[in-house]
């Protein structure tokens, strides 16, 4: 009996303790902003956010609760859903949650025409039954400070029937910092082919494809220029679509993207994936012109190409404005999946090449695949290894123009390479052997062990053998000098080739982009003229290595 007594009065004390931290909460903030910026003056009239806050917790039942908005004198509520709007105030009706409740809203503000400047009070009353909270906010009314420039003549000032803020312009396609994008003309947008996505990511090693990755990754940004004369702070939602340029008509393509989680799956595949829309939400900051950066997202399986109108709608409240610029949507067709192609039939013809490799080694002797290591061995240490640690510092100094500076290793030092050991063994396989060679001190260093750096080595040894036999390389007596520039112009080209379908394949594998100016540039310096020159040097070189062995 005593300890039912004691629980009871246990339980009894718990009560009284929760119920006397139950209470209410009530914030309120103006100009509010939602980058916490501290704003002490309204000047002009300029439409400003009121944000009211309350909180409510440990109230074991819901609760009714009145909102009363006292306003200074001048000032008035702009209409608003679930607000009830008089002169010198708002009014509304909330309900608060059992145990834990929040609710909030904006309530924008204008100050009238003839408003006076000074200080200014907003009285925020909240009540229930049994109870009540107030908030007071002052800040300052500056009349003067208009935010639409200089006063102006009548007829130039701002028609109040129009929106105190508008769309200046919408720019695509941008990158993610809004600079122009120049894989593509203005207003044409490359949107990338699903076909072979799961063919992509196993040859990348990424195993099986994460759709809802690709589907929230954005195919563009737009630059959304936005200008606010009346320095207004608000809240707006901002929706692109397509439309038909014939009929009109809102059509399937765009989406928003979402997130993963247990309730509706792939953010791509659930509720977000429907709309036929990219919807976002930005944030007027008070400044009179303010750029936007957003992404669009498509869905790649029921987007087609071809040409139409891009609608884009900023609204917010009673307040709405629509600008349409035209669009293009295609997908690149680019010489990827060809040059795979081509890269698989020389992986094919490199294994056919592999099994002659015991023939070749036999026919140099020891000695010979010794050179060969070693030739393989300086070609890794001085072309790869410095490639690949100063590669980043290069870029980063250079830019684009990186490829200048490592295309001296990556050209003239590794033809330097191969041609003076093709001409102190002029063997068919060798060649092969110093490219397998180079590729396991490679792979073994860093890790490059991939099927693309398979595809990769595999053109070179294809096309360099290639260009060899057919060019009589392994068959001709003497290798004059006439004789030699004419194989280095013709392995310069083959460097060329070489050097197309490797971008070809990293385009097509990761999804890069190359410019046609910085792929031509790349062919003609760093594949022909350096490649042509290395092999030139190399055959001089090669002919005093010679002279040193038969001494």
């Amino acid at each position: 009996m005593k300890r039912l007594i004691t629980l009871l009065v246990f339980i009894f004390f718990l009560l009284q303790v929760t119920a006397g931290f139950a209470g209410r909460q009530l914030d309120a903030v103006y100009p509010y902003s939602l980058e916490k910026q501290l704003i002490r003056t309204v000047t002009g009239r300029s439409t400003l956010p009121l944000y009211v806050n309350l909180t409510s917790y440990d109230i074991p039942r819901m609760q009714q609760a009145e909102v009363s908005v006292k306003l200074p004198e001048g000032f008035s509520a702009l209409p608003k859903e679930g607000w009830q709007i008089y002169k010198g105030g708002a009014s509304a009706h909330w309900q608060t949650e059992a145990w834990y409740g929040q609710n909030f809203d904006l309530l924008y503000l204008q100050a009238d025409e003839g408003a006076v400047s000074g200080t200014k009070e907003i009285e925020i009353t909240v009540a229930g039954n049994g109870w009540e909270e107030r908030k007071n906010i002052n800040f300052t009314y500056d009349a003067a400070g208009e935010t639409i420039g200089q006063p102006q003549p009548e007829s130039r000032k701002p028609d109040k029937a129009k929106f105190n803020w508008y769309i200046q312009s919408v720019s695509l396609p941008v990158d993610v910092y809004g600079r122009r994008d120049d894989r593509a003309e203005n207003g044409v947008v490359y949107v990338r082919d699903t076909t072979f996505e799961s063919f992509r990511n196993r040859m990348k090693g990424d195993g099986a494809t994460n759709w809802s990755a690709v589907f929230n990754h954005p195919a563009t940004f737009l630059l959304l220029d936005m200008r606010n004369p009346q320095r207004d702070i608000r809240v707006l939602k901002f929706k692109a679509q397509l439309l038909d340029r014939v009929s009109g008509q809102v059509i399937e393509g765009l989406i928003t993207a979402g997130t993963t989680n247990h309730d509706t799956g792939e953010g791509w595949a659930g509720k977000t994936g429907e709309g036929a829309e990219t919807t976002a939400l930005i944030s007027l900051d008070g400044k009179k012109s303010q750029a936007f950066i957003l992404p669009l997202y498509v869905d790649y399986f029921t987007i087609l190409e071809g040409d139409y109108t891009l609608r884009v709608t900023v609204s917010g409240g009673d307040q709405q404005k629509i600008q349409e610029v035209p669009l293009t949507i295609a997908r690149k067709h680019s010489l990827g999946l060809f040059a795979v192609g081509f890269a698989f039939v020389c992986f094919l013809i490199t294994l056919l090449l592999l099994l002659r490799l015991k023939q070749c080694v036999f026919s140099i002797g020891a000695k010979g695949a010794i050179t060969v290591a070693l030739f393989a061995a300086i070609s890794f240490g001085g072309i790869a290894l410095p490639s690949t640690i100063l590669g980043d510092l290069v870029h980063a100094l250079l830019g684009p123009f990186s490829g200048l500076v490592t295309g001296l290793l990556s050209g003239i030092m590794q033809y330097l390479l191969i041609v003076s050991l093709l001409v102190l063994y002029r063997k068919p396989g060798v060649l092969t052997l110093l490219y397998v060679l180079k590729f396991m001190l490679s792979g073994i260093m860093f890790g490059h062990f991939s099927p693309i750096g398979v595809l990769s080595t595999s053109v070179y040894i294809v096309v360099t053998e290639f260009l060899l036999w057919v060019s009589g390389f392994y068959k001709k007596e003497n290798l004059d000098t006439k004789y030699m520039f004419f194989v280095a112009l013709v392995l310069g080209l083959g460097d060329a080739l070489i050097t197309f379908v490797n971008f070809e394949q990293m385009m097509f594998f990761y999804r890069l982009y190359y410019a046609d100016w910085f792929l031509a540039m790349y062919m003609l310096v760093n594949g022909l003229l350096y490649s042509s020159i290395g092999s030139w040097i190399g055959f001089k070189t090669g002919t005093k290595l010679r002279q040193v062995v038969s001494e």
